[in-house]
């Protein structure tokens, strides 16, 4: 009696270690058993799924854990499913979201492990998963922001008009297709070099106006000058 009361009272210390170290885990964390019904759930899977713990425990992990693939919105397959098959760790694929008991959705990622007993067998499953809304956000603002570049690029390099861009120390960094055709320098030519490659030596003064003005903010209105090409040749533009 005494052994079994001493294997009882370490079993609910375990227990409990288990039940708060669930309830502390910033991740959304839930359980099954070896059918992969719910076994436990901690707060933090309660806010992301819309279910709570005593909803929740025993029913099927794919009802509470309802994922789909963002885009197509067919069902993804479950990784703790694969985990309690296989007994191996399982990555959740990208591009999933969770949709909550009320029909919303988040996007997140997860993987799962199996749980082994005394005996090394798999006797369930423990699904670990976070919300990744603002790194998703991120990412798409990333895409855009690369998207619009290559945009305006596009239309920089199509564009008419000579069209450079360079440093405040004057160190030329673009150089589009038609200024190539003005100036006779090439890209390859142009990119790294200092500006006053294409400036006469008696209008130097005025590019450090023009630097000056663009130091402190200010636009400078077109106006017409001087500028030089590859073959020392001046013309007349207007910048």
């Amino acid at each position: 009696g005494e052994v079994t009361r001493i294997a009882e009272a370490r079993a609910h210390v375990r227990h409990e270690l288990f039940r708060v170290t669930l309830r502390s885990i910033g991740d959304a964390v839930i359980t099954t058993n070896i059918e992969a019904r719910i076994t436990d759930l901690n707060e933090v899977a309660e806010n992301l799924t819309g279910w709570k713990r005593d909803e929740a425990l025993g029913q099927p992990l794919e009802r509470v854990f309802n994922i789909v693939n963002e885009v197509t919105r067919r069902p993804v397959d479950n990784p703790a499913t694969r985990a309690l098959r296989e007994g191996i760790i399982v990555g959740l694929a990208n591009h999933t979201v969770l949709v909550k008991k009320d029909g919303s959705e988040c996007p997140i990622d997860d993987s799962a492990a199996p749980i082994r007993d005394e005996q090394g067998h798999v006797s369930g499953c423990v699904l670990i998963f976070r919300d990744v809304t603002a790194q998703r956000l991120v990412e798409r603002e990333k895409a855009n922001q690369l998207i619009t570049a290559r945009l305006l690029a596009a239309i920089v390099e199509s564009s008419d008009d000579a069209i450079i861009s360079k440093s405040l120390e004057g160190i030329i960094q673009s150089w589009n297709a038609a200024a190539e055709r003005l100036f006779g320098f090439t890209a390859e030519e142009a990119v790294g070099q200092h500006i006053s490659i294409v400036i006469p030596p008696d209008r130097i003064a005025e590019e450090d106006q023009i630097i000056t003005s663009l130091k402190t903010g200010e636009r400078i209105d077109h106006f017409e000058t001087e500028r030089m090409r590859k073959d020392g040749r001046r013309i007349i533009v207007s910048l």
